[in-house]
């Protein structure tokens, strides 16, 4: 009989998180995001996320960081198979994208961000998630 050994910490959740429902691909919706001239999202360099049994995920990102603010558009569905879909954050799967906000300067930014999204025409549906009821959040941590 073996014992298996878990490893759980707890990480500062000190960003906010858009759940943003839309059918286009990643590269059109960020350029719809930059019109809201709140952040200017560029591609940056794929996340890589390894899980036990040497899984491991790339998650494509587009990134826009400041000194004092950082702002990730991540698509929620990473690969599809035939019998199977695979999710970033699986407790989020109604989520085509999550928009992941951090900012030092101003409080509830996201506050800020869902007004503009509102007026989106990219943008079918988007709401700000409580982190406190999301199981799977330490795949945001990165």
């Amino acid at each position: 009989m073996s014992k298996k050994n878990k490893l759980e910490g707890d990480y500062p959740i000190d960003f906010e998180l858009i759940g943003v429902v839309s059918p286009m691909k990643e590269y059109k919706l960020g350029w719809h995001l930059n019109q809201l001239d709140l952040f200017h999202l560029v591609k940056g360099a794929d996340i890589k996320i390894e899980f036990a049994g040497n899984k491991l995920i790339s998650i494509s990102n587009l990134i826009d960081e400041t000194e004092f603010s950082s702002v990730h558009l991540l698509r929620n569905k990473l690969q599809q198979t035939s019998a199977k879909v695979q999710f970033l954050v699986s407790d989020l799967q109604q989520f085509d994208y999550l928009l992941k906000l951090k900012n030092s300067l101003i409080d509830s930014w996201s506050k800020e961000v869902m007004t503009k999204l509102k007026d989106c025409e990219a943008v079918d549906y988007a709401v700000v998630i409580d982190l406190d009821k999301v199981k799977a959040r330490e795949n945001l941590i990165f």
